[in-house]
Formats: C-alpha cells, sequence, structure tokens
C-alpha cells in the first residue's frame, strides 16, 4: 500500500487490497438476508467503534445497489486495488466523499452530486467524511452488462481522471433514487422494478453527459471541498507572495473560522502551516537545482527579507540556505 498522506492523519485507514470481503463487511455486521429470486437483499449495521447507521446491499445477478446512511465517529479512508471492468454510478445525497488515485488529481464529491465513470482498474484510497450524517447510493455493474444489451459504444463513459465527471443531481434522479429506496415490492416484481429504474439512470447519465446539459436539482449548497481544494491551489500558485488568512477566506467567499477549521479536516494541518510548507520546499529546490543568488530565492518564496528567509529555512531544516547549499 501507498505511504500513508499527510491529509489522512486522525482517520481511520483500512487496507482492502487482496482481501475477499468489502467496506460493508469490515465497518459493519451482517444483521439481515434475504434470497429472493434473483435479487438477494442484506442489511449491515455499522459497528459502534465506526459510528452508526446501516448499508442495505442489494445483489441482482451481476449488478449490485447498495445504499449508505450513516454517521461515522470520523473520517474513514479505506485503499483497495481492482483490475475489474465496470460501470460505477454514484448518488451522494448528503455527505463528502474524496477519491484518490495515483497519478491523477483528486475527485471530489460533495452533498446533492453524483458521477458515472467506466473503471477498468483500481488502486487507490476513498475517504469519508465522518462527524456529519453521509447518505449514497451506489450502483455498480461489469461493462459485459451493457455488452448484453448491444451497448457497444463507450465514448460517452467517462474515467475518474476526466474533467466534469461530477456534476449535481438533477430533480428526475433524486426521484428515481427515491423510488429506489422506498419501495415495497418483493420477488420477481422488486427484481424488474429496480432493473428497470437501474437503466432509467443510466440512461439519463448518458444523455447527461453526452449533452454537457445539466438541470441543476432544487438544492444550492455551498461546495467547501472545493473550495478548500482551490485555496490549497491558490497558495501553490502564489508562492511568492504572503497572503493572509482573511485575505484567501475572502477570495475563496468562505467564513475565516470554516476556512481554517475545515482546512486542518481535510488537509490534516493549518492553513499557515501548509502555505510555509510549500514555500520552504520550492526553497529547498531552487537551492539544489540553481544558482540564484538567496536574496532572489528568498523573494521567489515570499520573503522581502534574506535574513528573516535564512531564520524560517532554519528552523524547517535545521541548516541555513548557504549550509544546505554546500551540503547538496
Amino acid at each position: 500500500m501507498e505511504k500513508k498522506r499527510r491529509d489522512f492523519i486522525n482517520c481511520e485507514l483500512i487496507n482492502l487490497k487482496g482481501r475477499d470481503i468489502g467496506f460493508k463487511e469490515v465497518v459493519g455486521s451482517c444483521i439481515s438476508v434475504v434470497n429472493g429470486v434473483g435479487c438477494d437483499y442484506a442489511v449491515y449495521k455499522v459497528h459502534g467503534k465506526y459510528g452508526k447507521g446501516d448499508i442495505k446491499h442489494v445483489q441482482i445477478g451481476s449488478v449490485s445497489i447498495q445504499t449508505c446512511n450513516l454517521e461515522l465517529e470520523k473520517d474513514l479512508v479505506f485503499y483497495n486495488e481492482t483490475s475489474e471492468d465496470f460501470i460505477h454510478m454514484s448518488f451522494l445525497i448528503e455527505g463528502e466523499k474524496i477519491i484518490s488515485l495515483r497519478g491523477n488529481n483528486d475527485v471530489l464529491n460533495e452533498s446533492q452530486e453524483c458521477y458515472m465513470a467506466r473503471v477498468e482498474e483500481f488502486k487507490g484510497y476513498v475517504r469519508l467524511t465522518g462527524e456529519r450524517p453521509y447518505r449514497e447510493v451506489n450502483i455498480s455493474f461489469p461493462y459485459s452488462y451493457l455488452q448484453q444489451r448491444g451497448i457497444m459504444e463507450v465514448n460517452d463513459f467517462k474515467s475518474y481522471n476526466d474533467n466534469h465527471l461530477v456534476h449535481p443531481m438533477s430533480n428526475e434522479i433524486l426521484t428515481i433514487l427515491a423510488h429506489i429506496q422506498e419501495t415495497t415490492l418483493e420477488g420477481v416484481s422488486k427484481r424488474l422494478f429496480l432493473e428497470a429504474k437501474l437503466l432509467e439512470l443510466l440512461a439519463l447519465q448518458l444523455n447527461n453527459y453526452k449533452n454537457g446539459q445539466i438541470q441543476k436539482s432544487g438544492v444550492n449548497q455551498d461546495k467547501i471541498l472545493k473550495k478548500l481544494y482551490a485555496a490549497k491551489q491558490f497558495m501553490l500558485e502564489n508562492l511568492d507572495q504572503n497572503y493572509s488568512i482573511k485575505e484567501m477566506s475572502r477570495k475563496m467567499a468562505l467564513n475565516e473560522y470554516i476556512f481554517k477549521k475545515e482546512f486542518k479536516r481535510v488537509f490534516g494541518c493549518s492553513v499557515n502551516e501548509f502555505y510555509s510548507d510549500k514555500k520552504m520546499n520550492k526553497a529547498k529546490e531552487l537551492l539544489k537545482v540553481t544558482q540564484l543568488p538567496i536574496y532572489e530565492i528568498a523573494g521567489e518564496v515570499g520573503y522581502k527579507n534574506a535574513t528573516h528567509f535564512s531564520a524560517a529555512f532554519k528552523r524547517a531544516y535545521g541548516k541555513t540556505p548557504k549550509q544546505f547549499r554546500v551540503v547538496v
């Protein structure tokens, strides 16, 4: 498994690689099983050490529908590796989810958002936010499921590393999800009903991605997670500046207190720690690979005074910039 990321500090980390059980079996215990005609149904109650709530799992042939209704004690991160070719549809009704894949930007998923992706290989982390409600409907089925129905064109399917993967849920999608969760049908009737709703969701998502026209739901929420990532990128692009927390929170249209609190929750360090750490990293690289004067390097990382820069560098690395350059 990859080295533990800094922003996974204070998270519960679970490794699913090579295990025969999945997320629901790790965080919960099966309390109910109903085997129907081609439609199996199970309920998992979340272990107290992880939080509270349940996970409902429906298996219809090769198709699985998993509904999470959780409130985790703290952020939960699980790592997995698979090489199956399948389609994954996620509908996040409430909560936050971050998908971190090797070599790709993080996929940020927040309340009232959804995505559909073809996954031929998965190697990475999925992080679910704790201390708040988490409600999600996940639908997975092998690509062969589509081929059996004569759907051979795959150009309209995105992957996790494509732009504009995540989009708002339309009112139409929300209505279908409600029908899936509220149905009281049983046996063959339930299987036919759920398969019909699955294909309806598939058709809507394909059309949404193809046309690029998403009708937003009536819920209008600030996307804090995306603003935090935007703030992080803003700092990385402005290491030669010294923006205050107040200035950055205004740029991101966030309350200053919320900005500081949520940044530390998501990334595992304070805003100032992150900004300073990245400045020193850049200075270290410039000292290694260039012959720029130290006062110029100081300016590249936002220090007008080379003496102040040298003191900050020594606090970070135990050597002055001049001593560091001699060593390397």
